[in-house]
C-alpha cells in the first residue's frame, strides 16, 4: 500500500487521506523515535501486522497504524455538509527479547517510551493545528496497555484508539 502525502480531507478522500495523515505523523522519527534504531533505517511503522516469524521481519518494537474505520450511528448527511465520525487504531508492540546495554530486558520500558512519544505527538499544539488545517478536528483518544506471553517471550502491547468527528463539505 502506498501512503499518500499528508493533506486536507475531502468527502471523496476521507478514508485514505485521514490514514495517511496519521501514519505520516507517527512515522516521523522526530515525533516517534525508534528505540531500537537511532539511524531511522529499520521498518518501524506498519499498516498491518507484520509476519513476526518471516525472514524480513525487522524485529520488535514496532507500530501498526490501522486503516480508518467509519463510526457507527453518528454520521449525518445534509445538503451542504456531512458530519462524519471515524476511528484510527494504533497498536504498539515491544518484547522483552530486546535488552539494554546491561542485558536487562526492556520491553516494558520501550512500550512506555513509545506510547508517551505518540501521546506527546498527538497533544502537540503544532500537530493539532496541522491536523485541524487538514480538516481533522475533534480528536479524542483512549490508550490501553497490557502484556502477554507470545512465542515464549513477554510481549507488551498498547492500543491507542483515535476518534475524530468531522464536518466535511459535500459536492453537488
Amino acid at each position: 500500500m502506498t501512503i499518500l502525502s499528508s493533506g486536507a480531507l475531502t468527502s471523496a478522500t476521507l478514508l485514505e487521506q485521514s490514514h495517511a495523515n496519521i501514519y505520516n505523523l507517527i512515522n516521523s522519527r522526530s515525533n516517534v523515535p525508534d528505540p531500537a534504531d537511532s539511524s531511522g533505517t529499520r521498518k518501524f511503522v506498519h499498516v498491518r501486522m507484520p509476519r513476526t516469524t518471516g525472514r524480513h521481519f525487522a524485529g520488535y518494537p514496532f507500530i501498526i497504524v490501522h486503516r480508518t474505520r467509519l463510526g457507527k450511528g453518528k454520521s449525518l448527511i445534509g445538503l451542504t455538509k456531512s458530519f462524519i465520525d471515524y476511528n484510527i487504531s494504533i497498536e504498539v508492540y515491544t518484547q522483552d527479547s530486546s535488552s539494554n546495554s546491561s542485558g536487562n530486558p526492556n520491553g516494558s520500558e520501550q512500550i512506555n517510551q513509545i506510547v508517551d512519544d505518540i501521546r506527546e505527538t498527538l497533544d502537540n499544539v503544532t500537530n493539532k493545528k496541522t491536523l485541524l488545517s487538514y480538516g481533522m478536528s475533534r480528536i479524542r483518544y483512549d490508550i490501553d496497555v497490557d502484556s502477554e506471553d507470545i512465542e515464549g517471550k513477554s510481549t507488551f502491547y498498547a492500543e491507542i484508539d483515535l476518534r475524530f468527528e468531522n464536518n466535511l463539505s459535500t459536492t453537488g
